[in-house]
């Protein structure tokens, strides 16, 4: 084994002790329900998990956890795994100064950001702008907005948006806008699921209308 490769070992050695200490803590605070949505569409499936929490209730500190998954019916190169794991401290009430790890079909990657979050019974906002830290960086937006007003003691409408725009500094990578409308019946989301895609520099709109269900594990 030449040095160049020792090295390139040791790095990659390095970044999954940090992917793994990241992992713990998520798995740590997974004590806590975890919200999964499983979307069926005509063109494609999804699987998606977002979970943002404090570890405690008056913790500054705490973890975000995105994992993405789409599978294309007609085009397994299609298929698309997402997965990002942040810590974050929250100096000021809703601001966060985020830093973790973030894979994907580009590879692992150490990435840093911010977010603003808003939490509520009726409306839930994340906003969150980050860099993908490479000799080429990748700059991604991420943001989610869900409102769940009341119709009974137990029953709810809900209306969800989810946004993400990913690109570098030549040109854009890849973006969609999925969005959500339905019921909530003591604590599961379903209703209509619809999702507007955009992959490449110049890309054609791709749209899957589909169904989808929302609840806790």
């Amino acid at each position: 084994m030449n040095m160049m490769s020792y090295k390139l070992d040791r790095k990659t050695q390095s970044k999954l002790v940090v992917f793994a200490g990241l992992l713990l803590c998520v798995h740590t605070a997974y004590s806590q329900p975890i919200p999964v949505e499983l979307m069926a569409g005509h063109h494609y499936a999804s699987v998606n998990v977002v979970v943002s929490k404090n570890f405690t209730e008056t913790s500054r500190l705490g973890f975000f956890h995105l994992n993405t998954i789409t599978m294309d019916y007609d085009e397994k190169g299609n298929h698309d795994f997402t997965l990002q794991d942040l810590l974050f401290y929250e100096p000021i009430k809703n601001i966060r100064i985020t830093g973790g790890a973030a894979y994907g079909k580009f590879g692992f990657r150490p990435t840093a950001g911010m977010q603003y979050v808003k939490t509520g019974k009726v409306l839930f906002i994340l906003i969150s702008p980050r860099i993908n830290i490479d000799s080429e960086p990748t700059y991604n937006f991420f943001s989610i907005v869900r409102y769940k007003p009341s119709l009974t003691e137990n029953t709810k409408l809900y209306f969800g948006i989810q946004l993400l725009n990913v690109f570098d500094a030549n040109e854009h990578i890849k973006s969609y806008q999925w969005l959500r409308a339905g019921m909530e019946i003591k604590g599961i989301q379903f209703g209509l699921a619809a999702g507007l895609d955009e992959i490449g520099p110049q890309p054609d709109v791709q749209s899957n209308l589909g169904l989808f269900i929302r609840y806790e594990i």
